[in-house]
């Protein structure tokens, strides 16, 4: 597999801090990490580098209702 190297350091449950010392929600660090790895350039050009589907598709998630 591949090397992992951490930029970040976990602060305490739900929140990272990131190596410019941001904090972020682990949530939010997750599905952000899971986005790079489906589509390797994603961050290139911040958010705005994604294409309009991709962004919609970020900006929109789908919703499911469980009964």
């Amino acid at each position: 597999d591949q090397n992992t190297t951490f930029s970040g350091k976990r602060i305490e449950r739900g929140i990272y801090r990131s190596a410019n010392k941001t904090l972020i929600n682990a949530d939010v660090n997750a599905a952000a990490n899971i986005l790079r790895k489906v589509i390797p350039n994603a961050w290139t050009n911040g958010i705005e580098g994604l294409g309009v589907k991709q962004l919609a598709n970020v900006l929109t998630p789908l919703t499911l209702i469980v009964r």
